[in-house]
């Protein structure tokens, strides 16, 4: 349910830079953006850390704008992960 015009793409980041920026990669090639959060995740105060994956939004006619519009759970994976590590050794 996306809105016409608008473009989104599965990311991940890298770094986080002052004033907000962050620092992307696309985990298939390896091209880098840099984008800010949208202004409903500041809003609700989401925090971004280094490698979560977030989804990201670009207008189609202005092409160096870019928005951080979703962050992903990861944290079921991280538990069954170290879970499965502990079980290992």
């Amino acid at each position: 349910m996306s809105k016409e015009g608008v473009l989104e793409w599965d990311w991940e980041v890298i770094e986080i830079l002052p004033a907000g920026i962050f620092k992307v990669r696309l985990k298939d090639v390896d091209s880098l953006v840099r984008c800010r959060k949208s202004g409903r995740m500041s809003q609700s105060k989401i925090s971004i850390i280094p490698w979560d994956r977030v989804k990201l939004e670009i207008n189609q006619y202005d092409m160096s704008q870019w928005r951080i519009v979703y962050r992903y759970n990861n944290y079921k994976a991280d538990v069954a992960n170290k879970d499965a590590q502990i079980t290992e050794k």
